[in-house]
């Protein structure tokens, strides 16, 4: 069986490519919030699993991407791909990063650390609670991980 391929349609749905053509999906998780982007069912507009994804890493890069921005839109979580500062402040740490939407700042509070997922991403909360998730390590720039080390190390 050949990978899954997603793509968007003209009115900018994401869609399965099936043997049939494109097929419009909804990303549907199917285990805690603790391993976000994994155990995924991809489902047509009757509720019908068209296909199941134990993990992203199935897809080709540029499907892996689509169906990554999709998870990121839909659940309010934003996916950090650069660290520029790292600061603390009276019982504050503030952050400003790039995320895959762009420029956020925000803060943290001292006591509060990032948890290690086990999918090997890790899960920040801010004071307001908003998401954020650095999907690996491996993944962040020198720098980046140089300022994220201390907090996970």
């Amino acid at each position: 069986m050949s990978k899954p391929t997603l793509i968007h349609l003209p009115d900018g749905q994401l869609a399965l490519q099936t043997e049939h053509g494109p097929e419009a999906v909804q990303i549907s998780p199917c285990f805690p919030w603790t391993a976000p982007g994994k155990f995924l069912s991809l489902r047509n507009s009757e509720g019908e699993e068209l296909c199941f994804l134990e993990s992203p890493e199935v897809l080709d890069e540029a499907s892996r991407k689509l169906l990554e921005q999709e998870i990121a839109q839909s659940t309010g979580t934003f996916l950090i791909t650069s660290i520029q500062t790292l600061k603390k402040e009276i019982e504050l740490r503030c952050w400003e990063v790039t995320t895959s939407r762009g420029p956020r700042s925000f803060q943290t509070e001292l006591d509060e650390w990032p948890r290690a997922l086990p999918d090997g991403s890790f899960l920040i909360e801010d004071l307001f609670g908003d998401l954020y998730v650095i999907s690996s390590l491996d993944k962040l720039d020198p720098v980046s991980a140089k300022l994220f080390w201390p907090l996970i190390g």
